[in-house]
């Protein structure tokens, strides 16, 4: 609940300066569960980027979540539908990561508390990022200062990750494609393209790696 509202207040204060009351900034941050996304949604809206783009950007780096329902439904198999829906439809990152630690642990833990846990982490980025958008209409934050706090959290993601051969290739190709599409004119573009071409090169060279690994050990 902390880190949320140290990041959450950032969030609303960009909320706010793309023109959003304070009541708005609450609607949208109840309801919409990838804080990521909303950081994507006003930075590039604040940019001038077209709407389509913007759709494309973040249903790309919300893709995840699919991921994230899927690993964790086998050990809900005994819920109901409703349960399983519940849990689903509010999971967000962290919740995540502690429910389903939680249920590999085989700990005293189910559905219920799952969706309790997902409501109070939504109510809480939700208050704090309100907070933002208050504090904000009346302390002026520089946007970039506000922006990079969500670029730091990515940062400190990705030096946690395991060093694997995949996850460098993937995060080299991901920035050189980036750089190639905004030298060419094509910042629209540019983050849903990076996405897709780093996971794709990763892929691929994990593939043909692998494969050539296999042949020299037969």
């Amino acid at each position: 609940m902390l880190t949320y509202v140290a990041i959450g207040a950032p969030c609303g204060m960009i909320m706010g300066q793309t023109g959003m009351e304070p009541w708005m900034v609450f609607a949208l941050s109840s309801t919409f569960v990838t804080g990521s996304g909303q950081f994507m949604i006003c930075n590039l809206w604040l940019a001038g980027v077209p709407a389509p783009s913007i759709i494309a950007s973040v249903a790309a780096i919300s893709s995840r979540f699919a991921l994230y329902s899927a690993s964790i439904a086998p050990h809900l198999a005994g819920a109901s539908k409703r349960q399983t829906l519940a849990v689903a439809a509010t999971l967000t990152e962290e919740a995540y990561g502690i429910s389903l630690a939680k249920l590999v642990e085989g700990e005293d833990w189910g559905p219920r508390e799952s969706f309790v846990l997902n409501v109070i982490l939504i109510a809480t980025w939700g208050a704090s990022c309100t907070m933002g958008a208050i504090v904000g209409a009346v302390v002026d934050v520089p946007t970039a200062i506000a922006s990079f706090v969500c670029t730091s959290l990515f940062i400190c993601l990705l030096f946690s990750q395991r060093l694997s051969r995949g996850n460098v290739v993937a995060a080299v190709s991901g920035a050189v494609s980036v750089a190639v599409c905004k030298f060419l004119g094509l910042t629209n573009i540019a983050v849903p393209a990076s996405v897709v071409v780093g996971i794709a090169i990763a892929l691929a060279c994990d593939a043909v790696l692998d494969g050539r690994g296999a042949r020299h050990a037969r």
